[in-house]
């Protein structure tokens, strides 16, 4: 039989003091025998209730170690200064075996040299050594290595002494389940958390479940973000593909098939993400519906080369399409490479300028034909300055493609007219030709921001269209050449034929008449002979002036007009006093200009030459101009002279044109013909202006960037 502690059988204390003086008086008073039977049975009825309360105990023991014997976990009770072990339940005994009267820590665990260094005995008492509250905690026996859930607790004992009760229930099966959850949870984990894609888990009530950390590489939202806001991928997904986003999400959240669908998104940065969205729906082992499993891979690099791939190929139809197209006018070439220009850069308006020689203006050669739909501008401006332009003009300023990508915060911008298409977005691209640019293609209002691609795609397109109209203009001036060619040498044939021709019969005359003829027709046909050969020495120099000016190098010197102007004066003052013409130079202060001064001599020779040879007898004044321009020296030779005939002016500079009529002085025709190359050769050009006052003016530009 299971016994208490012997202290638990000690009398009280006021039974004993009772007891003792008892017996103090039973001795000192020599009581009489009925006395002593009174006290004899009021002893045994004493004793008697002891028993009773003895027997009572030894019940309460007994319910006591039922009550701890039949409990699965380790009970025992310990004093917390000797830490000997007072009482052990079944239960602990089958484990660790018969410890009573033991130290716990040497009992109860292993390779402990002194009380446990997780002992709980200072925490479970005050200061004044009055018992505080249960502590519990969990921990793995050093003696078994099983895991327990222990309640510690400081309780009065049986003696009054405060003793350290602990009970500990063993949960290894359960720490063992949690683990292996936990490691399964951890492969989850791992399998889920370190996709490269965007996976996600959205319940049957639409709220998320799980999602991967890598939305936050796609998307710039962390998961916990999304989780916080359920409305958030709805609010990222870009506005062209919203609805039929939110049509899915709204009408197959329960279907059992598996749903794929492209659409875009807008990151936290504002950068344009292509998703490529898998979804299927996840049930669990009864068959209930769990929700829907998406799967979200950016596939914005491959968007990109499929559009690029399909860029290509609108380019190269584009440019096959050119090729057939050369015949064609250049005007209709370039309303084509403008109208494929816009879907080449997904743009919606675009016009086409071609630059003049020094790059101070431009012509423009094509509206797309949105722009022509859009503008309410009544008449469109073809001529714009460059110095005066928009944004648009910087492609030529700065030399280099221009992208605005936010048109209406540009600081510097100037503004469209009343009428004009209005502006988001804008590139300007310019198509050089060698160092020169020759024209400028613009495109805008695209719905994404203009990249590298759109100026790559603009700049091959229309260099392919530069090297046709190149090939175009090579092959007109092929033409023109062959034809000037022919003209040439049918003029210089017939300009030489005439003199020899004169030539030879005279000498044929002065050969076999020499003797018989009279001096004065002999001298006659010998100044006859004397003039033919002049004209063919005066036109064998001309053609040598000619080619040598469309082919000689500039050799450009910083000069002096006023000298020029001498030099040609005294050249010609002769035949001015002889015919009494007047000689008007401009008074103008004239600044030193940039030119060829061989070349210069000779414009000004031909041009005076040309007055006094065509101007008649009503010829009586030669003026000398100077203006200059924004980027040109105008140079003018006006005379008073016999006007042009309208329809002698446009030819007037092309090779071998001469007044027509019999009385027209003799002449070669290329006179001005070589004034209009030395011009070209100055970046300039050559025109004639007649006035409502009877005068005509030459004129020749020369560029002031030389």
């Amino acid at each position: 039989m299971r016994c208490l502690p012997a202290v638990l059988f000690y009398e009280s204390p006021s039974c004993l003091r009772w007891s003792l003086q008892t017996s103090k008086k039973f001795m000192a008073a020599k009581p009489s025998y009925s006395e002593l039977e009174v006290k004899v049975e009021a002893l045994e009825h004493e004793l008697a209730g002891h028993h009773s309360i003895e027997k009572l105990l030894w019940e309460k023991q007994d319910q006591l170690f039922n009550v701890l014997d039949s409990l699965e976990a380790i009970v025992y009770v310990a004093d917390m200064q000797s830490y000997e072990i007072l009482f052990a339940n079944l239960y602990t005994e089958k484990l660790f075996g018969h410890i009573t009267g033991k130290i716990c820590w040497q009992a109860l665990q292993s390779d402990m040299t002194g009380p446990c260094p997780f002992c709980k005995n200072k925490k479970l008492i005050t200061p004044n050594g009055n018992p505080k509250d249960t502590i519990l905690w969990e921990m793995q026996n050093t003696s078994n290595n099983r895991w327990y859930s222990i309640r510690d607790r400081a309780i009065n004992w049986f003696d009054g002494r405060v003793v350290h009760l602990q009970i500990a229930v063993d949960f290894s099966d359960r720490k063992e389940a949690e683990a292996a959850l936990q490691a399964s949870e951890e492969k989850f984990r791992t399998v889920a958390d370190f996709t490269y894609d965007w996976e996600y888990w959205i319940n049957e009530k639409g709220a998320y479940n799980y999602i991967s950390p890598s939305c936050e590489r796609i998307t710039g939202y962390s998961a916990q973000e999304f989780e916080e806001n359920p409305a958030l991928l709805l609010d990222i997904i870009h506005p062209d593909d919203k609805s039929f986003f939110s049509r899915h999400l709204d009408e197959d959240l329960e279907t059992p098939k598996v749903c794929h669908l492209n659409f875009r998104i807008i990151n936290r940065s504002g950068e344009e993400r292509w998703i490529s969205h898998y979804c299927q729906p996840v049930y669990g082992h009864d068959k209930k519906f769990l929700g829907r499993r998406a799967s979200n891979r950016d596939i914005s690099v491959q968007k990109k080369a499929e559009e690029s791939i399909k860029l290509n190929e609108i380019r190269q139809t584009a440019l096959l399409n050119l090729y057939e197209m050369q015949t064609l006018p250049v005007k209709e070439v370039c309303d084509f490479v403008l109208e494929v220009s816009q879907p080449l850069t997904a743009s919606e308006i675009g016009f086409m300028g071609f630059l003049n020689e020094d790059e101070s203006q431009m012509t423009i050669h094509s509206w797309s034909k949105s722009v022509m739909a859009q503008c309410k501008i009544h008449e469109k401006p073809i001529v714009f300055s460059i110095a005066d332009a928009g944004v648009w003009g910087e492609a030529v300023r700065q030399r280099q493609p221009i992208i605005i990508n936010d048109y209406n915060s540009l600081p510097l911008k100037r503004g469209v007219p009343d009428g004009h298409v209005g502006i988001k977005r804008f590139m300007a691209v310019p198509l050089f030709d060698e160092e020169k640019i020759v024209a400028v293609v613009a495109v805008g209002n695209k719905s994404q921001e203009y990249g590298e691609q759109d100026i790559n795609q603009l700049q091959l397109l229309t260099e392919g269209m530069w090297q046709i109209i190149k090939r175009r203009k090579a092959e007109d001036e092929l033409i023109k050449q062959a034809e000037m060619i022919k003209n040439f040498t049918n003029s210089v044939s017939h300009d030489l034929k005439n003199p020899a021709i004169a030539i030879h019969g005279l000498a044929k005359i002065l050969k076999k008449k020499h003797e018989g003829l009279p001096q004065e027709k002999l001298e006659n046909f010998i100044g006859q002979i004397v003039k033919s050969s002049e004209q063919i020495i005066s036109l064998s120099e001309d053609i040598n002036a000619y080619i040598s000016t469309r082919e000689a190098p500039l050799h450009l010197t910083s000069l002096d007009l006023k000298h020029i102007w001498n030099t040609i004066r005294e050249e010609f003052i002769p035949q001015l006093r002889k015919r009494k013409i007047e000689w008007i130079e401009s008074e103008i202060d004239i600044p030193k200009i940039r030119a060829d001064q061989h070349g210069l001599l000779r414009i000004y020779r031909n041009l005076v030459d040309n007055a006094l040879k065509y101007g008649g007898s009503g010829l009586s004044e030669i003026t000398l101009s100077f203006e200059p321009s924004v980027t040109y020296y105008i140079l003018g030779v006006q005379n008073n002279g016999e006007l042009i005939p309208p329809e002698e002016i446009d030819p007037i500079f092309e090779v071998f044109k001469r007044k027509a009529g019999e009385s027209a002085p003799a002449g070669t025709g290329l006179g001005l013909a070589i004034v209009k190359e030395i011009a070209k050769h100055h970046k300039g050009k050559s025109w004639v202006e007649s006035s409502v006052e009877g005068k005509t003016t030459f004129y020749i530009s020369i560029a002031k960037n030389l």
